[in-house]
């Protein structure tokens, strides 16, 4: 009887002294993993919402089990169950959530209308394999100063290469899944990565140039980061992606200092004016959209699209505004009152990238072409062109950057070619593959 006694003193002392479930360091990442990409803000199936612990409280009583979320992950309904489409939770997932009711329901977090994933604690990323079994699409890339390198995203990591003859310099580890968009300091020292894994998590990341060292990751989110831009004098970062939301952050501090719900579709790309005083926005909502930096107030709306906007950039003058999309036109408009000025340009085709160099603009289209633009009129100048390797359709341009006389094109089959603008020759080809 005294051993039975011992016994059960040992287990309650046990149960007591057993730490009580963390929310966030284990029932959000099982939220994050299998349930928000269909229950967040502009995607809450059933209008039910698992994106933040404000959300899903809503619908949840601390210590009840006959809730909409405990229902919705143990039923054996496949009509009811979440995930939908997918493998029901494993049992050790579902008993953290089962604990966590009935502990409580508490939070530990900081603010509880923080999305789930930016209170997950930072971990490091998943190391790439030391070489790709293939080649990965290349979807972002940036020169480094002086145009000595050009790095370009890979797999959970920046690939740095030397653009004279395409040897791989090397590898900075630790970013997110893909990089779609990539950006320097202007001071060459700070290396900022728009990274995702999409429907599931988006992130940027920002890295010493010059080491690899993981400076900051300012922001976590729920979907993929598409584009992302220093401020001229390098004070502030800015970013956006599949949210539709622009935000800035201060990059001596990585605090945030706006946040706006730019556009109702995806961010896709934006551009800093020359005194870094507005922000213009492209989206796949169709709009294109100018932002004055200190307040968030939207100056104006260029709505001339007809289709997807891909690609903008701010005139030198400061007062016009180029942007270019799916349905293949260059327009110019007002950026004060979003007014259209001109039709630069009409290609058959849409134009996926659309950029400014230091010797005007580019545009991408269909074809592996690459239409250089002068910069003060938008008279097009000439034409480069990414030959198939093996005589078929051409590659799709899925990136490209500038520096000087330099143009770097990326394609969707692993490509990197490197073409001379003042010749127009193609200086560099390589396969972007470690």
């Amino acid at each position: 009887m005294k051993r039975a006694l011992t016994f059960l003193a040992f287990c309650f002392s046990a149960l007591a002294s057993a730490e009580v479930v963390s929310f966030s360091r284990e029932v959000a990442p099982i939220l994050q993993r299998q349930c928000v990409a269909c229950h967040k803000e502009g995607k809450a199936k059933g209008k039910y919402r698992l994106d933040t612990y404000e959300q899903l409280r809503k619908d949840l009583e601390p210590g009840d089990l006959e809730t909409e979320l405990f229902h919705r992950v143990t039923t054996d309904d496949e009509e009811e169950r979440m995930p939908v489409d997918a493998d029901p939770l494993g049992d050790q997932e579902i008993n953290v959530i089962r604990r966590w009711i009935v502990e409580g329901a508490s939070y530990d977090g900081e603010d509880p209308g923080a999305l789930l994933s930016a209170i997950i604690p930072l971990r490091d990323h998943p190391g790439a394999p030391p070489s790709y079994p293939r080649p990965l699409g290349v979807t972002a890339m940036v020169f480094g100063p002086q145009g000595q390198k050009l790095y370009t995203g890979g797999y959970h990591e920046i690939l740095v290469w030397d653009p004279n003859g395409g040897a791989l310099l090397d590898r900075i580890p630790n970013n997110g899944q893909r990089s779609y968009g990539l950006a320097l300091s202007p001071d060459g020292n700070m290396l900022a990565a728009a990274t995702g894994d999409p429907g599931q998590a988006g992130e940027v990341r920002v890295f010493d140039a010059k080491s690899g060292r993981v400076l900051a990751t300012p922001f976590r989110g729920d979907d993929t980061l598409l584009a992302v831009g220093f401020s001229p004098d390098g004070r502030a970062l800015a970013f956006g992606g599949v949210d539709g939301k622009l935000r800035l952050f201060q990059t001596d501090t990585w605090t945030e200092v706006l946040a706006v719900s730019s556009h109702s579709d995806w961010l896709t790309a934006l551009s800093w004016n020359r005194e870094g005083s507005q922000i213009a926005t492209a989206s796949r909502d169709k709009t294109a959209k100018v932002y004055e930096v200190t307040t968030g107030k939207r100056v104006s709306t260029f709505s001339g699209h007809s289709e997807a906007v891909r690609g903008i950039a701010f005139h030198s003058n400061g007062k016009e505004v180029l942007s270019a999309g799916d349905h293949g036109h260059l327009f110019a408009w007002g950026s004060e009152n979003g007014k259209k000025i001109a039709d630069r340009a009409k290609f058959d085709n849409p134009v996926l990238r659309f950029m400014e160099g230091p010797r005007g603009f580019f545009a991408t289209t269909s074809g592996g072409v690459i239409a250089q633009f002068n910069a003060e009129n938008q008279k097009r100048l000439q034409e480069f062109k990414v030959a198939s390797e093996t005589g078929a359709e051409a590659p799709t341009i899925s990136s490209c950057a500038c520096w000087e006389t330099l143009l770097a094109v990326g394609t969707l089959d692993g490509r990197v070619i490197i073409f001379d603008t003042e010749t127009g020759d193609q200086r560099t080809i390589f396969v972007a593959k470690p």
